[in-house]
């Protein structure tokens, strides 16, 4: 059976968001175009998101997330937005997903035409549509964030994943501000308790060891 790497975001769900430069192209060369990145990422989805987890490579990119219920408050957000799908959003025109890709399009956009101007290039810098896989269950979820963090070892960029900048693993353990919600992923780990689920949360990544990216390695 052919596994569905473009799941619905559905408002309420878990997420596992990635995408990579077309013909593995160098997306990020230096340090202000992580930076840059994740500013664009903060921009155009923290109101409608939760951001877990995050690890930016080279040529690619992992998101840990999950879609927020639209309420009054994201939906002053929304009217902010002055683009058309948004506004279709109010009126229930459309669905979150649909306005997500949207948010993703014109970040994707905002992203290259920058990049182009500074690299002398033209056209597409992405892939059109990001994958995205539901983490249906805490097992699924918590995996995700330990591939996630892993995956700068995997792709040989470091041999010890704490040194690596452009992941969101320290900004978890520190108190310095942070786009990632650090308080619910230490308290996941810990079963409710953050303090535990610190040392969980340490525990459980120097235990981890990255697998192949494949479907069934989300199912435990």
């Amino acid at each position: 059976m052919r596994f569905d790497y473009w799941q619905t975001l559905e408002e309420g769900g878990f997420y596992h968001i990635y995408n990579r430069s077309v013909n593995q192209e160098r997306i990020f060369s230096k340090e202000e175009e992580y930076i840059s990145f994740l500013q664009k990422m903060a921009k155009y989805f923290l109101p409608y998101m939760d951001i877990y987890a995050y690890c930016l490579m080279p040529n690619h990119f992992h998101f840990v997330v999950q879609v927020l219920q639209l309420d009054e408050s994201i939906k002053a957000h929304l009217a902010k937005e002055k683009t058309k799908a948004a506004d279709k959003l109010i009126l229930n025109e459309i669905t979150i997903d649909q306005f997500l890709e949207d948010q993703f399009r014109r970040m994707f956009s905002s992203i290259a035409l920058s990049y182009n101007f500074h690299h002398k290039r033209t056209g597409t810098l992405f892939q059109k549509r990001p994958k995205r896989v539901g983490l249906s269950t805490e097992p699924r979820l918590l995996n995700a964030i330990l591939y996630t963090h892993h995956n700068c070892i995997h792709h040989k960029l470091t041999k010890d994943y704490t040194d690596w900048k452009y992941s969101s693993y320290n900004a978890i353990l520190s108190n310095q501000p942070t786009q990632v919600s650090r308080k619910k992923v230490l308290e996941w780990f810990g079963s409710g308790n953050p303090v535990l689920g610190r040392k969980l949360f340490l525990q459980h990544h120097a235990e981890y060891r990255h697998p192949p990216f494949e479907p069934w390695m989300l199912d435990d």
